[in-house]
């Protein structure tokens, strides 16, 4: 397993400042309180590459910073296989999993859409289950959601080592109509998940799954870097100003460590920093154990997978992505450039209509790091009732199954260009469609776009095609 040779080269790559190899403190969220000299640098600049998938690096990196990120892009792109093996590097794939690698579900082939060329299901929309037979209590579990009892948290489409894999996903589509204020009818879709080829029996009379697309991988670098307090200060859970928004953070519980911390990134917030989650994907994605989750994703009646041969012991024990290598995971990640900053001065009829429809009361334009760096990702990373449409019945701490993050918008021009799919399950194929899947406490304001005319519903969807 895992280390020996490649463990000692990446200690040599590594600054004294990272001696103590397996210490917590290297799960910290890689926020800088010195100020940036050069805030530019952290966003795309060139318009040939302000595209999808977003993977320019933040550059002038020091020599320390340039051996994490190499260390991180390795072990990011680069295939892991079953443990034993003589690739002692990244052994420990499985024997429970649905990619080998990190970039399988966040590069250009695979990401954005429910289905491939060949219609096939893509890897990057994950199946996940929710026990709905329990009562939920963060409190109690301090875990995201009670699983199924037999498959566990997610849906494993492989499996290795005498382990079969757990089922072969399955996608329906609903449809309706709805019809604006002019007399333009919109089609919906909404996929409907199902499972077929079933290996380990029945699933649970009361289980649901839930899908889930992979999330697009740019500039979350400087999401890390907001200050939690800046976060917080934009909660109104009880709508006090009376404007029909009622945004909370989602407080979770750090696997690590137990602690309380304000979560930011995915679908409901449910991870606090990229470490976290880059954990959470390496485990339920490629069933790498690590010290968040250091257990394999082997329920009891998968005898198989509880039997399958671990790899040779490292300095960490027995963990497949020790947290050296799962830190250098989360910079590489932290430092992919975010999209370019947009011209203010184009498509203003457009940002205007944007305030005065009062979407910027969750997608909120202008945030800073605590190392000064000014950006504009349009998003108040605090989760909302967004209304019975869209709710998948899967509670992730504190967000209950029919709340979501504000999706950051930045990049969004990048994946309709790309012809790339819209919301938590990929549900919308434009923005228009996801705009009208709005509901709960975005309900007026999805109501008073579609009153707007057709002149200005274009300039609205323009300004939104443009960042």
């Amino acid at each position: 397993m895992k280390y020996n040779h490649l463990w000692i080269f990446s200690l040599v790559f590594v600054s004294n400042a990272y001696a103590q190899d397996f210490d917590p403190e290297l799960l910290k969220p890689l926020v800088s309180y010195s100020p940036e000299k050069n805030p530019e640098r952290w966003f795309e600049t060139k318009n040939s590459l302000n595209e999808f998938p977003f993977h320019s690096t933040v550059p002038n990196m020091n020599y320390d910073e340039q051996d994490w990120f190499t260390i991180g892009r390795s072990f990011f792109t680069i295939p892991w296989v079953a443990a034993p093996s003589a690739t002692t590097a990244r052994d420990g794939l499985g024997p429970l999993f649905s990619a080998n690698t990190c970039a399988s579900c966040h590069g250009a082939r695979n990401f954005g859409t429910i289905k491939d060329s060949e219609g096939n299901i893509n890897r990057a929309l994950t199946f996940k289950t929710v026990d709905r037979s329990k009562n939920y209590s963060v409190n109690e579990t301090k875990l995201p959601q009670y699983a199924d009892p037999i498959y566990g948290t997610q849906i494993a489409i492989n499996g290795n080592s005498g382990a079969a894999f757990e089922a072969r996903p399955k996608i329906t589509f609903e449809y309706k109509i709805e019809e604006l204020a002019d007399g333009t009818k919109i089609r919906f879709k909404k996929p409907i998940a199902a499972l077929d080829d079933l290996q380990y029996g029945k699933l649970g009379k009361d289980t649901h799954i839930s899908l889930r697309m992979s999330p697009m991988l740019a500039g979350m670098g400087l999401i890390e870097g907001i200050k939690e307090e800046d976060i917080l200060a934009n909660e109104d859970p009880l709508d006090r100003d009376g404007d029909g928004i009622s945004g909370k953070a989602n407080i979770v519980y750090h696997p690590y460590n137990g602690k309380k911390m304000v979560g930011r990134f995915s679908h409901k917030a449910q991870a606090a920093n990229l470490a976290m989650q880059a954990a959470d994907a390496a485990a339920h994605d490629m069933g790498l154990t690590n010290s968040f989750f250091p257990k394999e994703n082997c329920t009891p009646s998968q005898k198989e997978c509880l039997a399958a041969p671990k790899g040779r012991p490292s300095p960490e024990g027995l963990l497949d992505l020790p947290d050296l290598r799962l830190r250098g995971i989360a910079f590489y990640v932290g430092h992919l450039k975010a999209p370019k900053k947009r011209n203010k001065e184009l498509y203003k009829e457009g940002r205007a209509i944007f305030e005065d429809l009062g979407c910027s009361s969750c997608h909120k334009e202008n945030w800073k790091t605590a190392s000064g760096i000014a950006f504009e990702p349009f998003s108040d990373f605090l989760v909302h009732d967004m209304g019975e449409g869209l709710a998948d019945r899967r509670n992730e701490f504190l967000a209950q199954g029919y709340e979501w993050r504000t999706q950051p918008l930045w990049g969004l021009g990048a994946k309709t260009r790309a012809k790339l799919s819209l919301l938590h399950d990929g549900r919308a194929d434009s923005i228009l469609e996801a705009i009208l899947w709005h509901d709960g406490e975005a309900l007026d304001i999805k109501n008073k776009f579609k009153q707007l005319s057709v002149e200005k519903r274009q300039q609205l969807l323009k300004f939104l095609e443009n960042l």
